[in-house]
């Protein structure tokens, strides 16, 4: 098979949802554009969200690659299903085929599980007929109408392997532009928690991967110019303090290129004065942290390890810094009413959380809680398209599917009422 040129997708969600605000790439694509392009392959990635889609042109390719996440299964599938009848062969991957490779599999000729960085090259000698299947990691075909799941990799991607990616492979409509002038960078994978609604350690593993504070300081040296924040992907950037200080401290003692940037923490990261003092230093303007909620009994759910003082704490000590706190909280646990969720919007109004973010927690594939509600079989739609984190896709154990998002949007609403959102605006924190 020749597979000289490839296009690569990242599809858009069929909705808006509290994640368009901000419309960044994510970054295996470009990863794994950088790797068949280092091969000599001709690449054009496209995210539909900053690109649009031109399916004509989308289509005149050796082989389509998609990335996608379970919110925009139903949007990849669509186009693998026209590609597939154009002739083009289609590898799906991502979280989402990673975790449902069968399912995806009904769509492409291929699905790719797990991190692809390594099992991406044998693939593509695969096509050049240079590899058999049984030696591509990760790789699941169906033969003879039957899946076959080759294992994944014995050991995960170290992440000074994983080239900066080059966004000039980006197809866009004239120079490439972050929204909102952002730029995305990881430095690590992995978590050290094991909350249940979350996919993370599932797709990347509780032991934390770090790339070396020299490859990070590179990459930033690269983005110089390319917008005026930095947003770290890191699931928790502040998982290993330890690191998270050597990074920081590697990279203001060189003097590296860092503007103003983003990160997500846990409130374990608020515990060491150090820390926060030094990650102000370097120029940390807002943390995203995931609170969740403030009832004991559904942060024990959860396995969320931390209690509402935590979160009263982690709030005052990051504003203490001038750094602002993003406060993302979930509803819907089988432990919440309308009372707690009323509760939590209270809670947050009185703390003076800078921006919030009420999410209805969803049973994402690969996480604990997604097993639980097949197994009890609660789930109420297989509708991808719906798990955004704004529909009610399980059946709630002390309200109706309707009740929970109705209060989900009440509380946003409460929050951000006319009277808060200009006081917010009058201290520039909106």
């Amino acid at each position: 098979m020749n597979a000289n040129r490839i296009t690569m997708l990242e599809p858009s969600a069929s909705g808006s949802n509290v994640f368009s605000l901000v419309r960044q790439p994510r970054l295996g694509l470009p990863i794994l554009g950088t790797l068949a392009a280092r091969r000599g392959h001709q690449v054009r990635v496209v995210i539909e969200d900053l690109a649009g889609l031109d399916l004509a042109r989308l289509l005149d390719t050796d082989l389509l690659c998609i990335s996608t996440i379970s919110t925009t299964a139903p949007r990849a599938y669509q186009v693998a299903d026209q590609a597939r009848a154009a002739g083009v062969p289609v590898l799906l991957g991502g979280p989402h085929p990673t975790f449902l490779p069968e399912e995806g599999l009904a769509h492409a000729d291929w699905v790719l599980r797990g991190e692809a960085e390594r099992s991406f090259g044998r693939f593509l000698d695969l096509c050049a007929g240079r590899a058999a299947p049984e030696e591509v990691p990760g790789l699941s075909r169906l033969c003879d109408g039957a899946p076959v799941h080759t294992p994944l990799a014995e050991e995960p991607v170290e992440l000074d392997e994983v080239p900066i990616p080059d966004f000039s492979l980006l197809a866009t409509r004239g120079k490439v532009r972050f929204d909102r002038g952002i730029i995305p960078l990881q430095t690590s994978r992995g978590c050290p928690h094991q909350c249940r609604f979350c996919s993370v350690t599932s797709m990347f593993g509780r032991k934390m991967r770090f790339a070396s504070p020299e490859h990070v300081a590179e990459e930033l040296e690269q983005r110089r110019g390319q917008g005026r924040r930095v947003f770290f992907y890191d699931d928790n950037f502040c998982g290993v303090p330890g690191r998270t200080k050597l990074l920081l401290e590697h990279l203001l003692r060189r003097g590296t290129y860092l503007p103003p940037w983003y990160a997500q923490v846990s409130t374990r990261a608020a515990k060491d004065p150090e820390l926060l003092d030094l990650m102000r230093r370097a120029g940390c303007e807002m943390v995203f942290v995931g609170f969740e909620s403030i009832d004991p009994a559904a942060l024990a759910l959860y396995d969320k390890r931390q209690s509402a003082e935590d979160i009263r704490e982690s709030i005052r000590s990051f504003r203490a810094r001038g750094i602002w706190v993003h406060g993302m909280f979930l509803t819907g646990s089988d432990a919440e009413g309308l009372e707690n969720i009323r509760a939590t919007a209270r809670f947050a109004i009185q703390e003076d959380i800078d921006s919030i973010q009420f999410t209805v927690l969803t049973p994402m594939p690969g996480s604990e809680f997604h097993d639980q509600m097949v197994r009890e079989e609660r789930l109420l739609t297989l509708d991808w398209s719906r798990y955004d984190g704004h529909h009610a896709v399980f059946r709630p154990a002390r309200l109706s599917a309707e009740e929970l998002e109705g209060a989900t949007i009440d509380a946003m609403a409460e929050v951000y009422s006319l009277g808060r959102t200009l006081g917010l605006l009058a201290r520039g924190r909106v």
